[in-house]
């Protein structure tokens, strides 16, 4: 079971979720983008939670626009506060290990072996390209002969 600031497992279900479904999914397929996982995501997703949470205010749900209009100032608070962990922390590296420890377990959920360099659209080689056309040509050739 985890435990302390940052680490609900709730962060790293929006990940997965968001990001990181399947072995196609934006977190895969772009994953310069997310390694090493930037702290505006982490504070985009406390900030979704805390509009989850506004919803719920009452007891009974009601659905809250998640707006820029309304939720830049939680989501800034948020940032500030990240990075606030961040320089009180930063001898022992902690919002660094948690983003990491949050990208493996996505990495994971994707179906992608985390402990292996990402793989991008930028380092396929053109052996992928050269059997792309060569599976079209036959596909073509198959739809002439029916």
């Amino acid at each position: 079971m985890k435990r302390g600031i940052y680490k609900t497992g709730l962060i790293q279900e929006a990940v997965n979720d968001m990001w990181f479904a399947n072995r196609s999914d934006e977190g895969i397929v772009y994953a310069k983008y997310f390694d090493p996982l930037p702290v505006q995501t982490i504070a985009l997703i406390l900030t979704a939670i805390e509009c989850c949470i506004d919803e719920w205010m009452t007891g009974v749900k009601e659905d809250i626009k998640f707006s820029s209009v309304a939720y830049s100032p939680v989501y800034l608070l948020h940032l500030n506060s990240l990075r606030r962990f961040d320089e009180r922390t930063a001898a022992y590296k902690l919002l660094g290990k948690i983003g990491v420890n949050l990208l493996d377990v996505a990495r994971m959920h994707a179906g992608v072996d985390p402990f292996m360099a990402a793989v991008t659209i930028d380092s396929f080689t053109d052996d992928v390209f050269d059997e792309a056309i060569r599976e079209h040509e036959d596909e073509a050739r198959e739809a002439r002969e029916f």
